[in-house]
């Protein structure tokens, strides 16, 4: 599959076959992930991999609008490490989870490709901590359900996307989002 098609297809799942996923498979899926640019090459990321369906059902429910993260047959917890700069403005703008954020996309279009299906599951990080003995310093960004498809996700279609000029200015702000409330 072509990076630009597994960008349009990548689809979120919710359903997941019980079949565990191959060791070799979840080695190139953090391999992808470990490639993601970061500040000065910070690398300021750990995975955890969640298999075991009891922690699994008690992070669903620190995740209030993906449940389905109980349901998934394995996890990958994408933990931020504490992050000790000379330019306070890094940190302050975050830098740090952008880059965690790029490797969760990484994470998830290197699943696809495999033929894994992934979602971002929002999370109340303080129970996440909690279930997963990670300290208070660190960050979690996300818990991503990780598992082969039980269905075939609808495919996307051009129709369902803004179109590309109604994204893109040149220079400056051109109010071309002004008025455009996103809501869900």
């Amino acid at each position: 599959m072509e990076l630009n098609e597994a960008i349009k297809q990548r689809r979120v799942v919710r359903k997941f076959r019980p079949d565990p996923i191959p060791d070799d498979a979840l080695y190139k899926i953090i391999d992808s992930a470990r490639w993601a640019p970061s500040p000065f090459n910070t690398q300021p990321w750990e995975f955890i991999i969640i298999r075991n369906q009891e922690t699994l059902k008690k992070l669903g429910q620190a995740a209030p609008t993906a449940q389905y993260l109980a349901d998934a047959p394995m996890a990958i917890a994408v933990v931020i490490l504490p992050i000790k700069t000379k330019y306070p403005f890094n940190h302050e703008a975050g830098e740090h989870k952008y880059a965690g954020a790029i490797a969760v996309q990484n994470i998830m279009l290197t699943a696809w490709e495999l033929g894994i299906g992934t979602g971002w599951a929002t999370i109340d990080s303080d129970k996440v901590k909690n279930i997963l003995h990670i300290p208070n310093e660190f960050d979690v960004l996300t818990v991503i359900p990780i598992g082969y498809s039980l269905d075939s996700p609808p495919e996307r279609i051009e129709k369902d996307r803004l179109p590309v000029d109604d994204l893109m200015s040149f220079e400056e702000f051109n109010g071309l989002s002004e008025g455009r409330i996103i809501e869900y």
